[in-house]
């Protein structure tokens, strides 16, 4: 059963559902971040009763999409690291201590970024604490900053491409689909440049493209504004050593999901992702191309409780 919540960030009226299962295996919490243009609940909600292992799980609306706005309710442009400070706000008023953490697309990104954001309050805290011990001290420090212990993503944002000049390339039809959006206000030749780019040999059926439509155009300003964040946040690091590995360094044992019929590339750089670093894997999903959560919601939330046993 969802319970509806909200909570003001600094930046965000923040909406989310809590879904309780009292029937759980264990007394786990899983967060889910959805991608851009389509909230949690229409995300997510076909998983749920699929899941085992979680007594809680924390389904947020991303600021411009579902039911979170920012602060004058406004459609106004975010950023990646906005986006990634509303969770992380969320998540230590929760009071969240270990949880897994599963992000789709956009929210893939997000989840990394998050990950990223806690592990460095964790080292912060534990700097903080070791000070004020006496020398020699061998005490285990209990820290407050929840911390993610597993993580699976579906087509993450950012690492739909090894090559940083690719990725870009790939970003800048996106920018032209956000902009096909603002600036004409042509919603669905927007969400049509967009679908061509993410989904090139997607399998082009009448009643799933009115569908895809749909749903990216509950909201198609936040849903254009989130396609900004990931290619600002991309473009703004092309010229430095490329963050990715920082944040992929950071992340803990992780799952990366790709649909069958996305692009090459991207499967080839998660399956070299699985291979470098310790703990990861990678799964290709038979029949399925970037709309995998909502083609295969059944399936995945089985490999899903796999992983997470």
């Amino acid at each position: 059963m969802f319970t509806t919540l909200s909570f003001t960030t600094t930046n965000t009226h923040l909406a989310y559902r809590l879904y309780e299962n009292p029937a759980a295996e264990q007394g786990r919490t899983l967060v889910l971040l959805h991608g851009a243009g389509v909230g949690g609940l229409l995300t997510w909600g076909d998983f749920m009763p699929h899941l085992q292992h979680w007594r809680r799980v924390v389904i947020p609306d991303l600021k411009g999409m579902g039911d979170s706005y920012g602060l004058n309710r406004a459609e106004t442009a975010t950023s990646i690291a906005e986006l990634s400070e509303d969770i992380v706000q969320l998540l230590v008023t929760l009071q969240l201590e270990d949880f897994d953490l599963v992000g789709y697309s956009l929210g893939g990104l997000v989840s990394l970024m998050v990950n990223a954001h806690l592990k460095q309050e964790e080292r912060k805290q534990k700097e903080r604490k070791q000070e004020t011990l006496p020398p020699n001290t061998a005490t285990p420090l209990k820290l407050s900053s929840p911390q993610v212990k597993k993580m699976a993503l579906l087509e993450p944002a950012g690492l739909d491409r090894q090559a940083l000049t690719d990725l870009i390339a790939l970003r800048s039809r996106y920018k032209e689909a956000a902009h096909t959006i603002r600036a004409t206000g042509d919603v669905e030749q927007g969400i049509a440049h967009f679908v061509d780019s993410v989904a090139p040999n997607r399998r082009k059926h009448p009643v799933a493209e009115a569908t895809t439509q749909s749903r990216l155009a509950h909201r198609p300003l936040g849903f254009a504004y989130a396609l900004d964040a990931v290619t600002d946040f991309v473009e703004s690091h092309q010229q430095q050593v490329d963050i990715r590995t920082e944040l992929l360094s950071a992340a803990p044992p992780t799952l990366l999901f790709a649909g069958e019929l996305s692009h090459a590339l991207l499967q080839d750089y998660h399956g070299l992702l699985a291979t470098s670093y310790e703990g990861w894997h990678s799964e290709v999903i038979k029949g399925t191309d970037h709309s995998l959560p909502f083609q295969k919601p059944r399936q995945i939330a089985k490999k899903l409780n796999n992983w997470f046993a």
